[in-house]
C-alpha cells in the first residue's frame, strides 16, 4: 500500500482557518472609520502604479475585517479575483500561508517541495500576473506580524506584475508600517498606506478586564493559547494544563473560539494583548507545557517555530534534521511539506554563524542533502512514504554509490593531511570500491590516485586497473588501461600501454586513440613509446606521435611529428584536424608556415586553426600580418589578445586591440572583452579593460571580473571582491553565476561567503540528491572551495560525514 502524494492545497487546518476568518471577518459590520478606510482602499484599487497597500491600526481596530470587505467587494465584481489570506492560529508558518496561496493561486496543483511552490507563485502568479483572458489579481494578507520572523515575504512580493495588487494589514502606527515595507519587499513608491482609527473592546470581550476577574485556571489556558502556534485540540490543552478545559474555560468565552474541538483566540488582537501581559516565567512555562506534548502532536509541527522565537543555539535545531522527525511528520497530513519547511528554515539559519564551524557547516550540507533525497522521493511515480510510514523501494537507490565516492574525495582533496583527511579518504575508499560498475569503480579509484600520490596512488592504480581488466568489450578495456597508465610507476605504465595497443591492434580498433592521453605520460614512459608509435599504421602513426610530441617538446620529436601529421591532413578528418591543432604550440617557425598553408583545407574551420597559429608565429618573430588579414574582427581581436605573452611592444599591441574594441557594434563589444580578458589579465594588462568593463551590464561586469581574477592572481582577491556582489544580486535565480566564482572562495569575505553558501546549497537541495552530490549543475563537489574557505578542515569533514549519514538514511 502506498500513500498518495501530499497535496498542499488540502490540510483541513489550514482550509478550516480561512474559511472562520473570512466567515467572521465578512460578515462584521463596519463602523464609520472603518467605512472610510475600505473607501480609500477602493480608490487605491483603481491606481494602476501602485500595486501595494498597507492598512495599519493598533489593537483592537479590525484591520482584517475591513480586508475582508474589501476582498468581498471585489468578488461581487468581474474585474478582480480577489482573495483573503487571514494569518492567525492556523496560517502563522511558511508552509500554511504558501499551501493556502497555492490552494488559491495553482487550482489543480498536485503539491511539490516548498521553495518550488514559493517559486511558482512569485514567478507565474505574482511576476508575471494573471493573462489576458484572466482577471486581475487581489491579495490582502492580514496581521502579517503574527508571522514575524517565520516567514521570508520578500521572495513572493519584491516584483508583481502590471495587473496584480497585494494589501497587507499590520499592527503598529505610520512608523511601523513604513518598517513593514522592506520585510515585505513592497517599493515605497509605489505602496498605499492607511491608517485604521483605533475603536474600543466590545463588551464583555476586552482581554484586559477579562484577566483581571479571571481565576488561576483561565489565566493558565489564555497563556497556552496565547503563546501557541495553530489551534490546541482539547486532549492537547488537557494534557498540558493538567485538568479537563470546561472549568478553565468559564468566564473566557468572548475571547476564545471552539471549532471542531480545537481552541484559539477568536482574534489576534485579543491573543497579542493576553501575550503581552504575560510576564517571561509565565511565558516559558506555557511553552514549555506545550514542547512536552508527545512528540508527534503539537511538537512535531511547531517546535521550530518556538525555537527560533526564542533564538535557540543551533545545536537545538539539529533534531529537526533527523529520520524521527521526517517519520513524526510523515504521519501528518502536511507529511514531507511540513518537514522540507523545517530543513530549509534550519539550513539557512545553520549559515549564519561566523566564523562556521564543523558542526554548522555538516547541519547545513546534512539538511541540503536530505531535501534532495526528499525530491527524489517525493517525485517518484509510486509516491512512496520516503521512512517512518512505509520502507522505501530498497531496490531503487537514490545516489549510487559512485556519487558519494566523487563526493567525498573531493571534499578530502580540499583538506590538509591528517586524521581528519584520513577518515574522509577511508569513506571515499569505502564508496569507491563498492560501486557496481567496472568503469566507475576504476574512474573513483584514479580519483583518489591523483589525491593522495606516491606508493598509496600507485596502490590505487593498480586496483583501478584491475577493475579495468574485466571491461568486456575489448576496445573499451583497451581505452581504460591507456587511461589509467599515467597514475602508474613509469616501468608499469609502459607494459600496460604496449598491452592495450596489442589489444587494439588484435581487436581492430583505433591505436591512435593513444593520442588522447599520451602526452600526460610521465617522460620516461613518452620515450619508450616513441618507437611503438612509429610503428603505427597511417592516421593512427601521426596522432600518436604528435602526442608523445606534445608531452616531450622536443623540436626534432615535434618535427617528425609534424611530417607525419602534414601526410594525413583531411579535411573532412576532424581527429587529424584537432592533432594538428593541438600541436601548434610547439611548432618552429617553417611548420607554422606549412600550416598555416594547410588551413584552407578546413573549410570554415580554417579560421579556428589561424586563430591560434599567429600567436606562436608571433612568438618566432613572425608578424603573421597577411594571416590576420584573413580573418574576421572577432578572429582577429582574440589572436592578438593570445599573441600579447609574446609582444615585444605591449603598449602597442593593447592599442590595436582597444582600436578594433572601440569600433565593433555595440553588441559585439561584450564578447570581445570576455574573449581577451584571460590574456590581459595573464599579461598584467587588466587595468587596461576595466573602463570597458565598466560599461557593462551588471551580468557582463560579473563574467568579465571573474575571468580576470581566474587569470590575475596578483588582483584577483580585488576583482573578486566586486564581482560577489553582482553574484549574489542575481542569487537564486541564477545560482550558476555564483558558483562560477567559487573556485575563488578564498577571497570571499565572510558574510559574502555565507550568503553565497545558503544560496548555492538551496541550489543543492534543489536537485535530486545524485545530481545535488555530484552532477552537472549546483553540487556539493563543486562546493567544496567554498565550504573550505568558510569552515576549514573542520567543516569539510562535517559534510563528508552527512554524505555518509544521509546515504545510509536514504539509500
Amino acid at each position: 500500500m502506498t500513500r498518495p502524494r501530499p497535496r498542499i492545497p488540502a490540510p483541513a487546518p489550514i482550509e478550516r482557518a480561512s474559511r472562520c476568518a473570512w466567515r467572521e471577518a465578512s460578515r462584521a459590520k463596519l463602523d464609520p472609520g472603518e467605512q472610510g478606510a475600505l473607501a480609500a482602499l477602493g480608490r487605491w484599487i483603481e491606481e494602476p502604479d501602485r500595486p501595494y497597500a498597507i492598512l495599519h491600526g493598533r489593537h483592537p481596530s479590525r484591520r482584517a475585517v475591513v480586508a475582508a470587505h474589501l476582498v468581498r467587494a471585489q468578488q461581487e465584481g468581474t474585474a478582480y479575483a480577489a482573495h483573503l489570506v487571514p494569518i492567525g492560529p492556523d496560517l502563522k508558518l511558511e508552509r500554511d500561508i504558501l499551501a493556502l496561496l497555492t490552494s488559491r493561486l495553482l487550482a489543480g496543483c498536485g503539491g511539490g517541495p516548498p521553495r518550488w511552490l514559493r517559486m511558482r507563485i512569485a514567478k507565474e502568479h505574482l511576476r508575471v500576473g494573471p493573462t489576458d483572458d484572466d482577471p486581475s489579481l487581489l491579495l490582502a494578507i492580514t496581521d502579517v506580524e503574527e508571522a514575524e520572523p517565520l516567514v521570508s515575504w520578500p521572495g513572493l512580493f519584491a516584483a508583481v506584475g502590471p495587473r496584480v495588487k497585494v494589501l497587507a494589514t499590520v499592527e503598529g502606527d505610520d512608523a511601523a508600517a513604513h518598517a513593514w515595507l522592506q520585510r515585505l519587499g513592497f517599493d515605497p513608491a509605489r505602496t498605499r498606506i492607511h491608517p485604521l482609527p483605533v475603536r474600543p473592546w466590545p463588551a464583555p470581550g476586552d482581554p484586559t478586564k477579562l484577566l483581571a476577574t479571571t481565576g488561576a485556571a483561565s489565566a493558565e489556558l489564555l497563556g497556552l493559547l496565547s503563546v501557541a502556534y495553530g489551534r490546541l485540540r482539547e486532549d492537547e490543552i488537557a494534557t498540558a494544563l493538567g485538568a479537563p478545559i470546561e472549568s478553565a474555560l468559564a468566564g473566557i468565552e468572548p475571547l476564545v473560539t471552539a471549532i471542531e474541538g480545537t481552541y484559539a483566540f477568536r482574534s489576534n488582537a485579543a491573543r497579542r494583548e493576553v501575550e503581552e501581559r504575560l510576564d517571561r516565567d509565565a511565558r516559558d512555562a506555557s511553552i514549555r507545557r506545550l514542547l512536552s506534548l508527545p512528540p508527534d502532536e503539537y511538537p512535531c509541527a511547531y517546535a521550530r517555530a518556538h525555537l527560533e522565537q526564542a533564538a535557540a543555539p543551533l545545536q537545538a535545531f539539529a533534531a529537526l534534521v533527523t529520520e524521527e522527525h521526517l517519520a513524526r511528520w510523515m504521519a501528518r497530513p502536511e507529511a514531507y511539506l511540513g518537514f522540507v519547511a523545517d530543513i530549509e528554515r534550519v539550513r539557512h539559519r545553520a549559515v549564519e554563524p561566523l566564523p562556521m564551524g564543523r558542526e554548522a557547516t555538516a547541519l547545513a550540507v546534512r539538511a541540503a542533502l536530505v531535501e534532495a533525497s526528499i525530491n527524489w522521493c517525493a517525485r517518484r511515480e509510486d509516491h512512496d512514504a520516503p521512512v517512518g510510514v512505509e520502507l522505501i523501494d530498497r531496490e531503487k537507490r537514490i545516489a549510487d554509490e559512485r556519487d558519494q565516492a566523487r563526493a567525498l574525495t573531493a571534499l578530502s582533496a580540499a583538506m590538509t593531511a591528517g586524521p581528519a583527511r584520513a577518515e574522509v579518504l577511508a569513506w571515499a575508499t569505502d564508496a569507491a570500491r563498492r560501486t557496481p560498475e567496472v568503469e566507475f569503480r576504476g574512474d573513483g579509484l584514479l580519483s583518489l590516485a591523483d589525491v593522495v600520490g606516491g606508493e598509496a596512488g600507485y596502490a590505487f592504480a593498480r586496483e583501478a586497473l584491475a577493475a579495468y581488466r574485466t571491461t568486456e568489450n575489448a576496445e573499451e578495456r583497451a581505452r581504460q588501461m591507456l587511461f589509467v597508465a599515467k597514475w602508474l610507476p613509469p616501468e608499469e605504465g609502459l607494459a600496460v600501454v604496449r598491452e592495450a595497443l596489442a589489444v587494439l591492434r588484435d581487436s581492430g580498433g583505433d591505436p591512435g586513440d593513444l593520442d588522447l592521453f599520451a602526452d600526460r605520460y610521465p617522460r620516461a614512459v613518452a620515450e619508450a613509446l616513441w618507437p611503438d608509435a612509429e610503428a603505427l599504421p597511417g592516421p593512427a602513426r601521426a596522432r600518436a606521435l604528435a602526442a608523445l610530441a606534445r608531452g616531450l617538446g622536443d623540436p626534432e620529436r615535434v618535427r617528425a611529428a609534424f611530417a607525419a601529421v602534414e601526410q594525413h591532413v583531411n579535411p573532412y578528418d576532424l581527429l587529424m584536424q584537432r592533432t594538428l591543432a593541438e600541436l601548434v604550440p610547439f611548432l618552429n617557425a617553417p611548420e607554422a608556415r606549412r600550416a598555416a598553408a594547410l588551413a584552407p583545407q578546413f573549410g570554415e574551420r580554417a579560421a579556428e586553426l589561424l586563430e591560434s597559429l599567429i600567436p606562436r608565429l608571433r612568438a618566432l618573430g613572425d608578424p603573421a600580418e597577411d594571416l590576420l588579414e584573413t580573418l574576421p574582427e572577432a578572429a582577429r581581436v582574440r589572436a592578438l589578445a593570445r599573441s600579447l605573452p609574446f609582444a615585444a611592444e605591449p603598449a602597442r599591441l593593447l592599442a590595436r586591440i582597444d582600436e578594433a574594441i572601440q569600433q565593433a557594434e555595440p553588441r559585439e563589444r561584450g564578447w570581445m572583452l570576455f574573449d581577451v580578458c584571460p590574456w590581459f589579465a595573464a599579461t598584467g594588462h587588466s587595468d587596461a579593460l576595466l573602463a570597458e568593463v565598466a560599461l557593462l551590464s551588471d551580468g557582463g561586469r560579473l563574467t568579465a571580473l571573474g575571468i580576470l581574477a581566474r587569470h590575475d592572481p596578483a588582483h584577483a582577491p580585488e576583482f573578486t571582491r566586486q564581482a560577489l556582489p553582482l553574484a549574489l544580486r542575481f542569487g537564486a535565480d541564477e545560482p550558476s553565476r555564483l558558483l562560477d566564482l567559487v573556485p575563488l572562495a578564498r577571497h570571499f569575505p565572510p558574510e559574502g561567503a555565507a550568503a553565497a553558501l545558503g544560496i548555492l546549497l538551496d541550489a543543492v537541495a534543489d536537485e535530486y540528491r545524485g545530481a545535488a552530490l555530484a552532477g552537472d549543475g549546483v553540487t556539493l563537489v563543486k562546493l567544496a572551495p567554498l565550504i573550505a574557505a568558510l569552515a576549514g578542515d573542520d567543516g569539510l569533514a562535517g559534510a563528508a560525514h552527512e554524505v555518509v549519514r544521509v546515504a545510509a538514511w536514504f539509500p
